[in-house]
Order: structure tokens, then sequence, then C-alpha cells
């Protein structure tokens, strides 16, 4: 895929606000330049995202020279884009995720680097929070989103950045946002959602309260939809990092970062997964209950 994106068609539906809220919105996008911005209007509460121009980190750099080097797919980095074709890369795969029928923030208004959207209340991450002490409710959390990734997959489609902080509930089901990542454009659709799994269980080892029941649960929960082909690649991918654990286990011994702590949780988990021994995907459709 190219490296830039046509603009977004614009996106203006603003009817449901009255004139006064259209006059915040609009004085927001002018007055401000950070990046995301909560704005409380008297009836409603929106969130104003700016698109900016990145600054390559070095490790992402490596890590692309990695990928080519070593032919590992998966490093490969979502290209950096200027903020006009992020603005629309953005957009289009909101809107790919809306059309499978997955719940998104609504956006209200799109100018070429910047978009209002609907509040959608709170992230799953702010829920797990909530109910940390609840040890059943907060792993079942865990399990149901777990199981709307695979659905997602199922769909065709990643989401490329799986943190439960980028993720919400409407009326039971479980929302996306943040689409900013799209490693579907530089790696088969299949290694986008195996690096989806291996990057969501970062966060289910770290955060699960009983961590031995609720893996193989969140687990199952995704091998129920996923594609045969991305099953593999993840079986694959859990095997090429199981080669580099003795590795991370030796940098631990020096120096246990919190990333290297949820890489080797991940890691060992998944190296032991029962992977090869399902024969395929049980369907269910799109953001529904199966």
């Amino acid at each position: 895929m190219a490296n830039q994106e046509r603009a977004a068609e614009p996106v203006q539906d603003l009817t449901d606000l009255r004139d006064e809220d259209v006059l915040r919105v609009l004085r927001a996008l002018v007055e401000s330049d950070l990046r995301v911005q909560r704005l409380e209007l008297p009836a409603r509460i929106v969130w104003i995202k700016r698109q900016g121009n990145k600054v390559l980190p070095v490790f992402v750099a490596i890590q692309g020279l990695a990928a080519t080097v070593f032919r590992l797919p998966f490093l490969r980095p979502s290209p950096q884009l200027r903020p006009q074709a992020m603005q629309a890369r953005e957009i289009r795969r909101l809107r790919s995720f809306e059309q499978a029928g997955f719940p998104v923030p609504k956006v209200v208004y799109a100018s070429p680097t910047a978009m209002v959207m609907a509040d959608v209340g709170p992230t799953i991450a702010e829920r797990l929070r909530r109910i940390r002490n609840d040890a059943g409710a907060h792993d079942a959390l865990l399990v149901k989103v777990a199981d709307a990734l695979g659905r997602v997959h199922a769909a065709g489609l990643c989401h490329g950045r799986p943190h439960v902080r980028d993720f919400f509930l409407a009326a039971g089901a479980v929302g996306f946002m943040d689409f900013e990542e799209d490693p579907a454009s530089v790696m088969p659709l299949e290694v986008a959602q195996a690096r989806d799994v291996l990057l969501y269980f970062l966060v289910v080892t770290s955060l699960a309260v009983s961590a031995e029941v609720t893996c193989p649960a969140a687990l199952d929960a995704w091998l129920r939809h996923a594609p045969g082909a991305a099953r593999r690649e993840l079986l694959a991918l859990a095997s090429f990092a199981g080669r580099i654990l003795p590795f991370a286990r030796l940098i631990g011994r020096l120096h246990m970062g919190s990333d290297l702590r949820r890489f080797i949780k991940a890691t060992e988990f998944l190296m032991t997964a029962p992977l090869h021994e399902v024969d395929g995907p049980r369907r269910a459709k799109a953001g529904k209950d199966g």
C-alpha cells in the first residue's frame, strides 16, 4: 500500500448539537493544539483528536530494519504518514469496523487533520480498575474482549493496537477505537491478526487476577472465531518468541522492565497453549453473542 492516502471525506453530523455547542467545538478546534482533548458541553461530552507529525522513535526504525533483514513481517511498523493521510487512514479503518457491525465512536465532525467524536463512556481499562476487587467479573471482561477480538478477525479485520484502553462497552458489546495502527498494510492479514493476539495477551497475562484460569479461557474465546490462517500464524509467532525467550530472561536478570515482564509472561503462556489442537473456527456473527 502506498505511504499516502487520499484525504478522508468530510464528516459533518452536528445536527444533534445546539448552535452554541457547535461554536464551542469549532472554537476548541482553532484555539488548542492538544493531540487529544476532552470537551464538556452542557448536554454531552465530545473528544477532539488531532493528527500531528510524529517523530519516528529510534526503536521503531530498528524494528523495521530487523523485519527486513531477518524476514519477520510481524515486526514491520505501520507506515508513518503525514497528518492528512493519518486522518484518512483512521477514518477509513473506523468505518470498516462500523460496517462489519462493531461499535465504534460516532464521528460528528472531521476536518482534514482533526476529528470530533462522541464520548463512549468508560474504557475497558477504566472498567477493569473499578471492578478489580471482583475477580470473577474482572477476568470475565478480559475473556469477553478476547471473544470480540476473535469476531473482528473472523470478519477479516485486525485492530493493530489491541489494548484495554482502546476498547469500550456499548449495550453489552465490546466496541473499538483508536485505529492509528494499520499493520495489515505492511504484512499479510493473518500475520497482523496473530500479532493482535500476542499484543492482547501481553495485557491478559499481566492483568488477570487468576491467570491460570483466565488465560486459557481468553484464548479459547478467541479460537472459537479465529480464522485458521491466523491460528497457524499465532503458532509460528509463539514458536519464534519462544526461541528468544531465554535471551529475554537473561536480560530480565539484569533489568526486568514492565514491557519485558509482560513479554515473558505472554510468551510462556502461548508456547504451551494447544493452538494446534483446534481444527477450525466456530464462527459467529460480528458484534453478536454466539
